[in-house]
């Protein structure tokens, strides 16, 4: 059900806190598998917003396969909860903590190390950040309700994000970025491959019976379209699962 007028976070854009709050109202059961969701003028009058703002939001659920515009009926939900529900979306671009919160888990981080260094030519050629850049490299571990699910390796560029600590790398990066830096990320890139692991992965992830991780590496760009980060993400096995949206 709606409110009129409701008041929802408003740490993001108002159409992003929008496709949160119906995401949230898909997966708990309150927008039902077949179901149509609220026309746009029901979520204009809730949510106090343009038809912009809502279709933007509706927009987003539907790259996401959570619903399907029918031409003269409605929206309908086209997700439902399965014993392999999928935790997250190829397109998506969120924190870890943002990731964990949507999916009903408890996060936890642990800095493992942390660092500042310039980038040599080694460095450049397989982050993309220019030669002679002042970097900080972080390397943390991820825990999903107590089970540790990938190891993060980031290089983040020391201009675009002043002052960074292992405390706020512990906390969220990203939150610091767009809470008190006031900068909006805006672009990643992936690429996803699979690798043998290696020794930091044996130690970190509890891989037994595995012997592999899955690797995601992402070039995130703010809103002036600078790269700021790099990250690769190593993914215990049983923690992988995203999904993708295609469309003829």
């Amino acid at each position: 059900m709606l409110t009129k007028g409701k008041q929802i976070p408003m740490t993001k854009a108002l159409f992003e806190a929008i496709y949160l709050d119906l995401e949230k109202k898909i997966k708990n059961g309150e927008f039902p598998y077949q179901s149509f969701i609220p026309s746009e003028n029901d979520l204009v009058a809730a949510y106090s917003c343009s038809r912009n703002t809502v279709r933007r939001a509706l927009s987003i659920l539907a790259d996401e396969g959570l619903v399907q515009p029918i031409h003269g009926k409605g929206v309908r939900v086209i997700w439902r909860s399965t014993d392999r529900d999928i935790i997250g979306s190829l397109e998506g671009l969120y924190s870890f903590e943002e990731y964990a919160e949507r999916n009903g888990m408890a996060p936890h981080t642990v800095v493992r190390e942390f660092e500042q260094l310039v980038c040599g030519s080694g460095l450049s050629r397989y982050t993309g950040f220019a030669k002679g850049s002042k970097l900080y490299r972080v390397v943390r571990t991820r825990s999903l309700d107590g089970f540790t699910c990938q190891v993060d390796i980031n290089y983040f560029l020391r201009e675009s994000i002043p002052d960074l600590t292992p405390e706020i790398a512990q906390s969220s990066v990203y939150s610091y970025i767009e809470e008190r830096l006031n900068t909006k990320i805006l672009t990643s890139k992936r690429q996803i491959t699979v690798e043998l692991a290696n020794e930091d992965d044996f130690a970190y992830l509890n891989l037994s019976p595995y012997n592999c991780v899955a690797i995601v590496e992402n070039q995130t760009y703010n809103s002036d379209g600078l790269m700021f980060e790099f990250t690769q993400v190593r993914h215990h096995p049983d923690a992988f699962r995203y999904c993708a949206v295609s469309r003829r």
